[in-house]
């Protein structure tokens, strides 16, 4: 059980005021020796930072560099593009099912031995990995990254990272999530210089040790469920208490809703289906951009897509990661000062921008313009679902409801992909398939804006069928 269990209860006067959205600091106590009006950084920036390399080594050599390694696989082992394929699936669709029951463990759990788990998983997959000798091997290493590494590494960062921040809370997520693409950049040409010089079983044992040293320190050290953990208040509690106004127009919710309410709400199924839409574009466009850009081989014949060789495209892939570094940090910026109807307007037309752009493959400037604009659009399928969930519904089971709507949008990310390359296959262009995001971005836009305002007018009845209130870490405040 988590070592905050014995701090819950404790009311907000006892609790040493944490961090304020105006100062970035965290007064301590006397007792920690730190002078009378003198303020130290505030103790959940190391969270952010332990959260950021968690996105950089695991969850980027599982999602971005693995790919790096099919040909090789593919050509040692003696299998099809497609059986290696599948392996990359399941640890997709086991990730969806893993996502509901991770994120309830980050509500009842010491997230220090959630987190140590799964970098410990990750190490030992990596050293599976360069023993597997047979497919099964493969599917078996597959099945238990997408359990426990691809469900626990983004759940972990977001959740904990909402927990520990209610002002500058965006910018936060944000800046932890935007470690998956800094690890894409730094990590994937290391990788394959390494699978050059060393073959693909050595640079997966130098994988595992980049995880292991590069992403279990910070865990072990800093990770905390909750400020109340550490005598700390949320960053930005004081001002919310004091009544000062939050630059965003997002009123926080301070009344209880909780899983057993959601799930009977329309308003959290409007979220859901929302991000199943951002789903189904992420895993259309991410799965197939490269092929979009080059050209398929499909029953021997070759089509060309778009006629580009593969190291532009692989130029372009990378220009396209950069961009997500920038704009993830970017849209968290953007809902703590704007709120959430703006950025999902500005997620929407990045989204259905790049959508158009992917159209004319044949172009410099269709793929180009396609990875810029996407580089934000994407953004919306790893940053938006904390932020969004918190601010529409409160902290209470905050993980459970998070790791729901994670779920549903890895499940939609599936869809997407599978749908892609029906679609494809059907018509040997993949411009159907882009008409297909255009589609689902216009939803996505309508289920995520009807479920904001569908969530205020829940929250008020919350308030007036008095429901109990939240502190400020989301603990229901004893009636008086």
């Amino acid at each position: 059980m988590s070592d905050m269990a014995g701090n819950e209860n404790v009311p907000n006067a006892q609790i040493v005021a944490g961090g304020s959205g105006s100062a970035g600091g965290s007064a301590q106590s006397p007792a920690g020796g730190t002078p009378a009006g003198k303020r130290k950084p505030f103790y959940g920036w190391w969270i952010v930072a332990g959260g950021f390399l968690l996105m950089a080594t695991c969850y980027t050599v599982f999602v971005n560099c693995i790919p790096l390694f099919q040909r090789y696989i593919v050509a040692d082992l003696g299998i099809s593009v497609a059986q290696f394929n599948v392996g990359v699936s399941l640890c997709t669709v086991v990730a969806v099912f893993a996502s509901l029951a991770i994120g309830k463990l980050i509500d009842i759990w010491d997230v220090r031995i959630l987190g140590s788990i799964t970098v410990l998983t990750a190490f030992g997959v990596l050293i599976g990995f360069s023993f597997a000798s047979q497919l099964w091997h493969l599917y078996l290493w597959c099945v238990l990254a997408g359990i426990v590494v691809v469900a626990g590494t983004r759940l972990l960062a977001s959740v904990l990272i909402a927990n520990w921040f209610n002002g500058k809370r965006g910018l936060a997520v944000s800046i932890a999530l935007s470690g998956s693409g800094v690890g894409g950049v730094v990590l994937s040409p290391i990788t394959s210089a390494l699978i050059d010089s060393l073959g693909w079983r050595p640079t997966f044992v130098a994988l595992a040790f980049v995880c292991l040293i590069l992403g279990l320190p910070l865990i072990v050290i800093f990770f905390r469920n909750r400020p109340s953990d550490k005598g700390l208040e949320p960053y930005g509690a004081d001002a919310e208490d004091k009544g000062r106004e939050s630059r965003s127009p997002d009123r926080a919710v301070n009344v209880a809703i909780g899983w057993k309410v959601l799930r009977r709400s329309v308003a959290f199924w409007l979220l859901v289906c929302g991000f199943v839409m951002m789903g189904i574009d992420n895993g259309a466009i991410i799965t197939n951009a490269i092929s979009n850009m080059t050209q398929m081989t499909v029953a021997g014949e070759t089509v060309v897509t778009g006629g580009h060789s593969a190291v532009w495209a692989a130029s372009v892939w990378s220009f396209y990661l950069g961009c997500v570094i920038v704009f993830k940090i970017s849209l968290g910026a953007i809902y703590d000062r704007w709120g959430m109807r703006v950025g999902t307007i500005l997620g929407t037309i990045a989204s259905l921008a790049a959508a158009v752009a992917l159209c004319f493959p044949q172009t410099d400037a269709g793929p180009i313009l396609a990875s810029l604009f996407f580089g934000f659009g994407t953004c919306m399928g790893t940053v938006a679902p904390p932020i969004m969930t918190v601010k529409e519904f409160g902290k209470k089971d905050l993980g459970t409801v998070t790791g729901i709507v994670t779920a549903f949008e890895m499940l939609g990310a599936a869809v997407g992909s599978v749908l892609s390359g029906v679609l494809f296959d059907a018509y040997l262009t993949f411009i159907p398939a882009w008409i297909m995001v255009m589609a689902a971005t216009v939803l996505m836009a309508i289920f995520l804006l009807a479920s904001i305002k569908a969530a205020r007018s829940l929250v008020e009845r919350r308030r007036t069928a008095g429901a109990p209130l939240l502190d400020a870490e989301g603990n229901e405040v004893p009636a008086a």
